[in-house]
């Protein structure tokens, strides 16, 4: 019988080899989609995150320091200055005083201390003065009003002495009465000394008499005074700055911190008490209703601030068409910058299709809740 020999298939035929490659292309296709869009949802995410960050922040900041606004320790009411303040504007006079606690300023830029040069155009900026810190001391020696020096007792385990360095500025006193000056002593030192006039701002009369001659128990404060403003930066995106007194040697600076980067524009109204319930009537922008500029006015009668803040991501072209809102705070202001589009009825369009968004915080000045 005579056996038929089978011919077997060795290998792919190129119909099968071409269907192959077919499925292969659509799956790595299937792949790429699935990681541009992980990758379109990681910039995206980021983006918003960032944002996010960067409201939370800047509203924690302020709020925080809003809330300390008017604080003066156990001062029943404005201490005795000691500074050497006869050469200062009016704007720098009211930044080294704790009153008014808060002070701001309407879309315009602040004249304090030259932060007015990169200040962002059509901002809010504000400032607010507290005693922090506070430090309770039992006096030491024999003190009296007429000497500069005031020792006090400091607890043999207590590092930082007096806790304030040389050139910040001191507020002092207890419920008989309050001072407010630089000091020249350094932190360890056992007492506080009152600086010459050799230093800036320094003091008026270096020998002039205290308030009282401190035979009783006392609490020192480090003096607070802080202005928030938006900041143009070169090269990147704006950023909430505080200028904040900070000891440089012998002398205190007002020196800039930045605080947020992504920060374009900032708003602040004012919450005002009419009727002197100690709630607000009515809020108000820096500039009306008697708030004047100069810190002279009703700013005593402002009992909170609504604080708004527009954020933007670093990120570009994170979204497909361009974010356009609402922005109740800036209505009235025109203006068409790198990063948005600002029209009169307070629509905003952002630039470059950035994530962005307006973060608003209501904050009470403790001192003056009912």
């Amino acid at each position: 019988m005579k056996l038929l020999s089978l011919n077997r298939q060795m290998g792919l035929s190129l119909i099968e080899l071409m269907v192959a490659m077919l499925i292969s292309l659509i799956l790595l296709g299937g792949v790429l989609q699935v990681f541009l869009s992980s990758k379109d949802m990681y910039r995206t995410n980021t983006a918003v995150a960032r944002v996010q960050e960067a409201g939370r922040f800047a509203t924690e900041f302020m709020a925080f320091d809003i809330r300390q606004a008017g604080y003066k320790g156990e001062c029943l009411s404005d201490p005795l200055s000691h500074l050497d303040l006869g050469s200062a504007t009016t704007d720098e006079k009211n930044a080294f005083s704790t009153s008014p606690a808060i002070q701001g300023w309407d879309n315009s830029k602040p004249v304090i201390f030259g932060a007015a040069d990169n200040t962002r155009a059509d901002t809010d900026a504000f400032i607010v003065k507290y005693a922090g810190d506070g430090k309770e001391f039992d006096p030491q020696g024999t003190n009296n009003a007429q000497t500069p020096s005031l020792g006090v007792e400091v607890k043999v385990n207590d590092e930082k002495g007096t806790g304030a360095y040389a050139g910040q500025i001191v507020l002092l006193g207890n419920s008989t009465g309050c001072d407010i000056f630089q000091n020249s002593n350094n932190v360890n030192a056992s007492s506080f000394q009152r600086a010459g006039k050799n230093v800036e701002p320094g003091n008026e009369v270096p020998t002039a008499d205290w308030s009282q001659s401190y035979q009783k128990k006392l609490t020192s404060y480090i003096f607070r005074s802080h202005t928030y403003y938006v900041r143009d930066n070169p090269g990147r995106l704006p950023s909430l700055v505080r200028k904040a007194l900070t000891p440089s040697g012998a002398n205190v600076i007002f020196a800039d911190e930045e605080l947020v980067e992504g920060v374009i524009d900032m708003q602040v109204t004012y919450g005002l008490d009419q009727d002197g319930d100690r709630l607000a009537d009515q809020y108000v922008k820096a500039g009306t209703n008697n708030l004047v500029a100069t810190g002279t006015g009703d700013w005593n009668k402002v009992v909170s601030a609504r604080i708004s803040v527009l954020a933007v991501s670093p990120e570009t072209n994170v979204l497909e068409e361009p974010q356009t809102f609402v922005f109740p705070a800036a209505v009235g202001i025109e203006r068409d910058d790198d990063y948005a589009l600002y029209e009169d009825d307070g629509t905003v369009t952002i630039k470059n299709n950035r994530v962005a968004q307006v973060y608003t915080a209501t904050v009470a000045i403790r001192n003056r809740l009912p």
